[in-house]
Parts: C-alpha cells; structure tokens; sequence
C-alpha cells in the first residue's frame, strides 16, 4: 500500500490536490523555456517575495495554492539512473532568490527507487520558496558496492551546484541554506557522501580560522536531516537477520559481506576514523578534530517509533556517537504511532514530520550560532 501511495499518489481520491501538484511536477516548465509573456509577472512575484519571509513559513502557507514551478533534469553519468529532477519555484530565466535549496536522496534499501517516485517531497519545499533537487542514482546490482552509490550522490550534488549556480541567488534575508535530506538507506547513502566530502576537505587544508579559505564554498552543506535512516550497517545486519531477510536484502552484498566492510559502509564509524587521523601523527590529528566540527552541518535525525523496518535506535545510536566527537548540534526527533515509511508520507501528503522539519529549519538558519 504505501508503494502505491509512494508511486502513484493520484489512486487514492482523498489526495486529489497531491495528484493535481504531482502532476504540475511533472509536466510543468521546463527550465529555460519560460514564455516572454510570463516574465514580466515571475519579477514582480520574486521582487515580492524577497521582502516578506512570513509569506513562505509553513504555518502561513495556503496549501490550495497553484504555484507556477519549473523543472529540469539534469544527467551526471551515462547510466539511465544518473540523472536528477530540479525544481524551481518560479519559471523565470533569470536568477531567482531563494529561501533554500534541498537535496534529497530516496531510498528504497539500496536496490530500488527512483526521483520520480519522490517528486511529491519537493512540493512543501517549493510553496516556501526552496530550490529543490530529487537525486537519482544507481541502484544494487547497477551500483555493485555502497561506494559506487556515494559516488553517484556525489556527482548528483556537483551537478546541482552547477546548475544553481547559473538560476538561483540566497535571499540574503532570510536564507536557511543548503540541505542534504535523505530517507531511510538514502539517508545512509547520503550521509556517507557527506563525511567523505568533509575528508576531501581535510586533505585539501580546509582551516576554519581562515574566512578566505578557497574551501569555503558558497554550495556547502548547512544542514543534514536523516528520516528513519540506518547508520551502523553490523547491527542492521543483525536486525535484518533477526527478520528473516538478510539472504533477500541488497543490505549484505552491497556493503561487502563482512564485519570489516560492515563498518567501513557504517558513517559514524567513518567519521570517527575520520576524527582518529593519520597513526602518531598528533599534531595533524589536533588540526583536523576542529577543521570537522566546523564542516559538519547542524545535524536532525527523525525517526517513527513504531517503525519495524529500521527500529528507532538506529537514530538514538547515531545521534548519541556524533555528540561524542564534539560536534554540538545534532538533534533527534522521533514520532510515536509512526512507521517507516509514514516519515516520507508525511512530507509528500502531510504530516507531522514534515512540519517539526520546517520548525527546525527556521530556528537553525544558516549563520546563526550553533551553541
């Protein structure tokens, strides 16, 4: 039932303005092509829209309202599965300012998905005027280890950047920042390609004393928000195994079959081998545990409580080890009465989730203190 609700949103009556916003998603503008006429009108509504951030909280959003977005995909690789949908608030051709720009990565237990089953995430995020990016990549076997999948999501956010880079401008006055958002193994996924992003940073001499720093990006991650996500791949394994599917789950070959790469695909213990450095090298190894606090991005992690497919301690374990190595916000926010994929639902249909989101959002904007 749920992937029916996930693939085809329009089947059930009671969602007929989910259906109508699926829809506009998919066949809406495509980027680039916006018609002279409308121009003149975009600017107006965009010069507006700079000026009055109330307009774009989810508290003050008019749900029934038909926004005029446009879209585009955008292929990174040569694979079908390489490719991302942008979405854009507006069809205007030229840079339009924005609240926020969203990465999302789907799940789908690393052996299925793709963005087009997702475009509903990208509604509530567009109303408050986000640009948004739903990141495909390949899936097991197409992707045969978790690296080629880090990979993928990688290449995904360089495309995007390059993109935004030539449509959207922050609205300086009230700009939230740049979000990596994933769901369940996306969340995995994309928390994996974050702390190697950080590692490529330390290896290239980031140093967070320095505001000229080349490696201060203007696309850089400010926030990461993991749904119902699985951070230790050992104990997942376990559970799967506890449940009878580990023979069926791309879980064990996708990850390399043993304790050894179970950790090595795990983030949190990437990112502390990541903190422990380079062997009797303590002078570097003082220099990076500051240079990581510094790159990693205020952190939500949101889970179900009733959730049977990855239980909730996967969160409560991850959230527990990331504030062990001194990084101050990493938040947990967990949901009773919810299921695993009821997370997701929330942001495409509406729900709790997705509104507490919006809440932590808006009070962790980019640039304020995370203390």
């Amino acid at each position: 039932d749920n992937m029916v609700k996930l693939s085809c949103p329009m089947l059930g009556l009671s969602h007929v303005r989910q259906a109508l916003e699926f829809a506009s998603l998919t066949y809406g503008q495509e980027i680039g092509r916006c018609k002279p006429e409308q121009q003149c009108a975009e600017r107006e509504c965009r010069s507006k829209s700079v000026g009055h951030e109330e307009q774009y909280r989810h508290t003050n959003t008019n749900e029934g309202q038909r926004k005029s977005w446009s879209r585009k995909r955008i292929h990174y690789g040569a694979h079908p599965m390489q490719n991302v949908d942008l979405f854009l608030p507006s069809n205007s051709q030229s840079k339009l300012p924005v609240r926020g720009t969203l990465f999302f990565v789907h799940g789908g237990a690393w052996g299925s998905g793709h963005p087009w089953m997702y475009r509903l995430v990208a509604s509530p995020f567009l109303k408050q005027n986000f640009a948004v990016v739903i990141a495909g990549y390949r899936t097991y076997p197409d992707a045969p280890t978790i690296d080629h999948q880090v990979a993928d999501v990688r290449m995904a956010w360089d495309a995007s950047h390059e993109a935004w880079d030539d449509l959207i401008t922050e609205c300086d006055d009230f700009f939230i920042g740049n979000i990596i958002m994933g769901h369940s193994s996306g969340a995995h996924v994309s928390l994996l390609m974050l702390i190697d992003w950080i590692g490529e940073r330390i290896a290239r001499g980031h140093n967070p004393l320095n505001a000229a720093s080349p490696e201060d990006e203007p696309w850089r991650p400010d926030h990461y928000v993991g749904l119902s996500g699985v951070y230790d791949i050992g104990k997942h394994f376990d559970f799967e195994a506890g449940r009878g599917v580990e023979e069926i789950s791309p879980l064990k070959p996708i990850c390399g079959y043993t304790r050894q790469s179970f950790d090595d695909a795990s983030p949190v213990k990437r990112l502390m081998a990541l903190m422990r450095g380079i062997p009797d090298d303590v002078e570097q190894n003082l220099k990076r545990i500051p240079t990581i606090r510094d790159l990693m991005p205020k952190t939500l992690l949101v889970h179900g409580i009733d959730d049977s497919t990855v239980p909730f301690t996967s969160t409560t374990d991850c959230a527990r080890s990331i504030r062990s190595l001194g990084i101050k916000v990493c938040d947990e926010l967990y949901l009773t009465g919810t299921g695993h994929q009821d997370v997701i639902m929330h942001f495409m249909l509406g729900g709790p989730a997705r509104n507490l989101v919006f809440d932590w959002l808006d009070d962790n904007q980019k640039g304020e203190s995370s203390g």
